[in-house]
């Protein structure tokens, strides 16, 4: 089974579908080598109506680029991917960044908010990931 990406300018990003007890909706997803888990950002835990409710610490923070931030897990999470010849679904429990977007300035939240959510090794490893920028191809395979 083939789930397809595409390219977002020169970035591969994949689409999945999520659901939980507590939301539901389709996330664009960069595909992140560097990342160790999959993680939801900012925006997309917005657009997806995530209530402080589903959430609970994560045992770990998360550190990035820009360093540590607050840092969250989404148990048991399904996760679908369009595939050519049907749906992928997984089960993991997903981690979820949260800034503290009212302590900043307009221009830093705005940015803040342009970074998406990412599709991290937990996931990719368990596939075989294919990347060709001048060819066009990004996809997923199923070991």
């Amino acid at each position: 089974m083939i789930v397809r990406g595409r390219f977002v300018g020169d970035a591969p990003y994949f689409a999945a579908h999520l659901r939980s007890a507590y939301f539901q909706g389709l996330v664009w997803f960069l595909a992140d080598t560097g990342a160790s888990r999959t993680t939801l950002l900012d925006r997309d835990v917005r657009l997806l109506g995530i209530s402080a409710d589903a959430l609970e610490p994560a045992p770990l923070p998360i550190v990035g680029i820009g360093g540590s931030v607050r840092s969250f897990l989404v148990r048991d999470v399904e996760i679908t991917l369009a595939s050519d010849e049907d749906h992928v679904v997984l089960r993991q429990d997903l981690w979820v960044v949260q800034h503290d977007l009212e302590r900043l300035p307009p221009e830093e939240v705005s940015r803040i908010l342009r970074i998406p959510s990412v599709f991290g090794r937990d996931l990719i490893n368990r596939f075989h990931f294919a990347c060709d920028y001048g060819s066009g191809i990004v996809q997923l395979e199923r070991l």
